[in-house]
């Protein structure tokens, strides 16, 4: 049999869509392709013919599953291209140990920053791509000093349990702002250890778990952490002051997606979800709405003490 193309079609997913309703797309779109014989399949091909703007969580999704398969054809529809390009979609931007600030000052002007890669076992790595982001968005929309404070906490615990648990040198970030919503969307993922095998591997929480996936992300939830410090149960922050200052100090929105379990928390409620076994992101994914109008009477210090 002649191998032939696997035309798979990407939905137009905007941003009216919910964050659940963003990843079911991404799982339509990663089941087709892992479905797909490539012993009859010459080529696999994402068809955004429908599609002139995505979701910023669905776009820095498919980025990341992209790298992964890696032979996936570049899209040939012109109108979406260009945005592809500007963003980086099909080859991340690098964050090096000595990158060039330069670089990243030409975003100083945009209303996004590019989906980046870095690498979590670099501690300079990791420390450049957070700065990075604080740095672009204080340039960009000129932020209260008490939204520098918030994003400043929220990435650097976000990225250091990335480059403390995921054992992966691939991070991924990403960083859309639209201005008429006052809101900001984080994507930050890797592609290495799921939050259940974090826990699997500590010996403190073997008895705590069961054979669902969701039982570790709910202990990271309640702010019990495999983070080996002597101070680090007296914290009070990590996941679980993250998703509260978040949703109920910004009334923002926090969504977290590791191996087959997903938690959504908004204002309205909290679900913690076990996906059916055949379904899961390889590594954990979290996305962050952020408003950047702060209420006034945020206290930063009742999430973080």
């Amino acid at each position: 049999m002649t191998p032939t193309n696997a035309v798979i079609t990407i939905p137009p997913i905007g941003r009216d869509h919910r964050i659940g309703s963003v990843f079911s797309h991404v799982f339509s779109v990663m089941f087709q392709t892992e479905q797909t014989d490539r012993n009859t399949v010459h080529d696999i091909i994402w068809d955004f013919k429908d599609c002139t703007f995505l979701h910023p969580f669905f776009l820095a999704a498919l980025a990341v599953l992209k790298n992964r398969y890696g032979n996936i054809i570049k899209p040939q529809n012109i109108a979406i291209k260009s945005y592809f390009d500007l963003v980086y979609f099909h080859s991340p931007l690098v964050v090096r140990d000595n990158h060039d600030d330069s670089i990243w000052q030409h975003y100083h002007y945009r209303s996004y920053l590019p989906i980046c890669l870095f690498n979590p076992q670099s501690k300079s790595s990791s420390r450049h791509a957070q700065e990075l982001v604080q740095n672009t968005v204080k340039a960009q929309i000129g932020a209260h000093p008490k939204l520098h404070s918030v994003l400043s906490l929220l990435l650097g615990e976000l990225i250091d349990n990335i480059t403390d648990h995921a054992h992966s040198d691939r991070g991924y970030l990403f960083c859309q702002r639209i201005p008429r919503e006052n809101m900001l969307y984080v994507f930050i993922s890797d592609t290495g250890h799921t939050i259940y095998s974090s826990y699997a591997s500590d010996a403190r929480y073997v008895d705590k778990l069961t054979n669902r996936e969701s039982s570790a992300l709910a202990l990271a939830l309640s702010g019990m952490s495999t983070k080996n410090r002597p101070d680090n149960e007296n914290r009070g922050y990590g996941i679980s002051k993250s998703r509260k200052l978040i949703v109920d100090g910004l009334n923002g929105e926090f969504f977290i997606l590791s191996g087959s379990t997903f938690f959504r928390h908004d204002r309205q409620d909290e679900v913690l979800v076990d996906l059916p076994e055949t379904v899961r992101w390889d590594g954990t994914v979290v996305l962050l709405k952020i408003p950047t109008i702060i209420p006034v009477d945020l206290d930063i210090y009742k999430y973080i003490s």
